[in-house]
């Protein structure tokens, strides 16, 4: 199955599916998607998520997951909702502590007809993976030592970009 997200926005539900193996590449135009609602005059009370056909997901996606969660609760809503997720994804939620903090459900909603696929090809950024690491390095101290070289190499890279950038 191809890696994909689709995306919806009603009323103030945000809607997210993921199909496939998804990956850093597949989530840098979702990050931006959802915190545009998040900074409009709309905000989201929800987020709701169905992982029904997600076969995998990366550190990446869990800590965009993690960010989405803690943005909506930061804003007196949430937690945001994942739903309909394979046994595979749950072992990884639970992993890197995420399962405690959503609600899961088996009872998948009826979700948007016509959504938006956000954009597979993007290559995710250093500050980007960084970012979304930090999100899950907060959550417990077995993420900080599971991510602490990711973090370091992350950290690294982008202050050899900001010393050619200032060349």
């Amino acid at each position: 199955m191809d890696e994909m997200i689709f995306y919806k926005k009603e009323a103030n539900t945000i809607y997210i599916r993921a199909t496939g193996h998804i990956t850093a590449n597949s989530c840098s135009q979702l990050k931006d998607r959802v915190f545009e609602d998040f900074d409009s005059d709309n905000s989201p009370q929800s987020i709701l998520i169905d992982l029904s056909q997600c076969e995998y997901m990366d550190s990446t996606f869990m800590g965009l997951i993690a960010g989405f969660n803690k943005r909506l609760l930061r804003s007196g809503k949430g937690p945001l909702t994942l739903f309909k997720v394979t046994a595979t994804c749950q072992k990884l939620l639970k992993t890197m502590g995420i399962a405690n903090l959503v609600t899961l459900s088996d009872d998948l909603p009826q979700f948007p007809a016509m959504m938006e696929p956000m954009n597979t090809s993007e290559n995710a950024t250093p500050e980007f993976i960084l970012d979304s690491h930090n999100n899950l390095i907060e959550l417990s101290e077995e993420n900080e030592k599971r991510f602490a070289t990711l973090r370091t190499i992350l950290q690294n890279t982008i202050n050899e970009q900001d010393k050619d950038d200032k060349k």
